[in-house]
């Protein structure tokens, strides 16, 4: 009499993989989304007061160069710092020093003012979520691109800022057709404004040359 045993066979489930953030069907971290752009801003009074402070410095050093020479012997001369403490000396104290004083300190807190002020903004954003800007002078410029070669305009200039563009033809048509003339430019205008998320006001400024 012979048994026969069967073994009894197990399937095991395999195990989903769990993507990674590298593998395929990762999900897209929110970090790695690009961030608008910052408006940039204009150098403003800074640059001016840094070279000024750079001066001084540099002057601060001429001295000490030369009374390091005088002490040493290598020249043979007067010290700078000698002679102005022996002009000093008995010096004593007057009404105009502390009037000289207090307007010293009144020019430094005005310097501080000036130099830790906002910087001005010189671009102006475009329709984009990336932070797109475009500069008031190179807006300016392409104003002028689009007004150039039309009819009856002799000479073109545009200057624009933040919140206005300023536009100034000259023009040899009449004075009558100054109206119809600036509506052109306003539609000439209308495809380098239309980007801009807050367009600049237009105005237009026609002078007529006298042909006679």
């Amino acid at each position: 009499m012979s048994t026969t045993s069967q073994n009894a066979e197990t399937s095991e489930s395999p195990t989903p993989a769990t993507p990674t953030a590298s593998g395929e069907g990762a999900q897209p971290d929110s970090n790695d989304a690009m961030t608008a752009a910052r408006p940039p801003v204009g150098t403003g009074t800074s640059p001016l007061f840094g070279l000024i402070l750079a001066l001084g410095l540099i002057a601060l050093g001429v001295v000490g160069v030369q009374e390091a020479l005088v002490r040493s012997g290598a020249v043979d001369a007067t010290s700078w710092t000698s002679w102005v403490l022996d002009r000093l000396d008995g010096v004593r104290s007057a009404d105009w020093m502390l009037v000289a004083f207090a307007a010293a300190a009144l020019v430094g807190l005005l310097l501080l003012l000036v130099v830790f002020r906002r910087r001005p903004r010189e671009s102006l954003a475009l329709r984009a979520s990336t932070g797109v800007f475009l500069r008031t002078r190179d807006l300016a410029r392409v104003a002028e691109g689009l007004i150039e070669g039309t009819d009856g305009v002799t000479d073109v200039h545009a200057s624009a800022s933040r919140s206005r563009l300023q536009v100034t033809l000259t023009t040899v048509e009449p004075k009558e057709r100054n109206s119809a003339l600036g509506d052109t430019v306003h539609e000439r205008l209308a495809p380098c404004l239309e980007p801009l998320a807050r367009a600049p006001k237009v105005s237009v400024d026609i002078r007529n040359e006298d042909l006679t």
